[in-house]
């Protein structure tokens, strides 16, 4: 359960043979962009809004805006008022699912700490999807110091996962140690229609921008302008992927950027050589599958992708920036750096040595009967 599009273990569950009969999806936002993978979802909270979550903690939580929220998101310990918010609108309906379906097992983002007080309530084990090169450590325990209400209430008591499952590689954890079992990236961005044939390989070199679900909608989309005025000086060119947001506030764009709509994201990077984003690990995840150099340049209040940043830089796979310090001279190092381009099909061929989500699901199966 959480916020965002359904984990790579739910998308291939289904098809796992006969021991996996059902699955449903417990979510917020995104609700249409998530049954798209094929799965029954139920909306947790209708009118989610993560943006205003996060607004409605700075109004209530001045201490942790001013001392916290800005400094590198490492010890996920001192989010938990945040994250906790985060949780807060999901956790009654989810128990309700619970209560009415009866799941066997509960499968969660690391973030998503409701899914630890569903599989309480179930009974059941559950299963966490780590995000990032986060480490949870005593992460939960912070987040449910704010949701005693909800446990006391439904008599909960905080079950530990039976198994945890890492979305980053092993070289890109640096010199953290592993939570649990490593498994093989599947990018996820909904299907799409690409005409009557695939597209043409792009003439000069192209470049993807793309910032995310939350990053532009947090900070505002002025943010992506000095990454643009940068993409105007060079000779190649770039496809801005901003989802459904307005981007008529960004004015006229330079004749060698091209705005598209909602765009499954490993789709996109098929034709390009390399992708400026704003850090999320999922978006890591997309690049390293297609083998590309990435730069993250995020709005330089976002703290929260601290740990993707480091773990892309130190593995030699992309360049650190913030939006704001975008220049031509970087943006041409990321499309010319052979050593960042060789470092990224490395990554590519230890993430594909993994096991698959199919494989996983088998063996979380042998582990829970």
């Amino acid at each position: 359960p959480g916020p965002g599009p359904p984990p790579p273990l739910t998308q291939r569950a289904g098809g796992s043979g006969p021991a996996v009969h059902d699955v449903i999806v417990a979510g917020a936002e995104h609700a249409q962009r998530a049954q798209a993978a094929g799965r029954e979802f139920v909306d947790v909270a209708p009118d989610y809004s993560a943006v205003k979550v996060f607004e409605q903690v700075a109004r209530d939580n001045p201490g942790f805006a001013e001392t916290v929220a800005t400094r590198p998101a490492i010890d996920l310990e001192e989010w938990g008022v945040q994250i906790a918010a985060v949780n807060r609108p999901l956790v009654e309906r989810t128990i309700a699912l619970v209560d009415d379906w009866r799941p066997d097992l509960v499968v969660y983002e690391q973030g998503a700490t409701v899914g630890l007080l569903a599989a309480a309530r179930g009974g059941v084990p559950a299963i966490q999807r780590n995000q990032s090169a986060w480490r949870t450590r005593r992460m939960h325990q912070a987040i449910v110091a704010y949701l005693g209400d909800f446990m006391e209430r439904f008599e909960l008591t905080l079950p530990a996962p039976i198994i945890t499952i890492e979305s980053f590689p092993p070289s890109l954890l640096v010199e953290n140690e592993p939570e649990g079992w490593f498994m093989r990236w599947v990018s996820y961005g909904g299907g799409a229609v690409l005409g009557d044939r695939l597209p043409p390989k792009p003439a000069r070199p192209e470049v993807a921008i793309t910032m995310g679900t939350i990053e532009l909608q947090a900070f505002g989309i002025d943010t992506v302008k000095p990454i643009l005025a940068a993409a105007a000086e060079l000779d190649a060119d770039f496809v801005l992927a901003l989802g459904d947001l307005d981007i008529t506030p960004l004015g006229t764009l330079p004749p060698n950027v091209r705005a598209v709509g909602w765009t499954p994201l490993h789709t996109l990077l098929r034709g390009c050589c390399a992708v400026v984003h704003h850090g999320g690990g999922g978006t890591v995840m997309t690049a390293i599958e297609a083998g590309l150099p990435q730069l993250l340049a995020p709005d330089p209040r976002d703290q929260f992708q601290h740990t993707a940043r480091e773990a892309v830089s130190r593995r030699g796979i992309g360049l650190l920036s913030t939006a704001d310090k975008v220049d031509p001279d970087l943006l041409s190092r990321l499309i010319d750096d052979s050593m960042l381009r060789a470092a990224a099909r490395d990554v590519r061929a230890e993430m594909l040595a993994l096991p698959t989500p199919a494989e996983t699901v088998r063996h979380i199966l042998e582990r829970v009967r």
